[in-house]
């Protein structure tokens, strides 16, 4: 007798789920960052009383950066 556990086969439904719940949760990763990018420069643009909002736009321009990072590394992984 060997002492691996067992393990049953994966079937093609497993192996289809998975990607699909990982591309779903990159999606929900995206809009908490941007949403709390925007939050967080437009407090910082309050606090700071600028004309502009130009905390809130470098923000959310580094949050789609980071989270397009996040992605392509994502797709790369296997």
């Amino acid at each position: 007798m060997d002492n691996t556990p067992d393990q049953k086969p994966k079937t093609p439904r497993e192996d289809n789920v998975k990607p699909y719940l990982k591309y779903s949760g990159l999606a929900f990763q995206m809009i908490g960052a941007m949403v709390l990018a925007a939050f967080a420069g437009m407090k910082l643009d309050a606090h700071f009383q600028t004309r502009n909002p130009w905390f809130t736009i470098v923000l959310l321009v580094l949050a789609v950066v980071a989270s397009m990072v996040l992605v392509i590394l994502s797709l790369n992984k296997k």
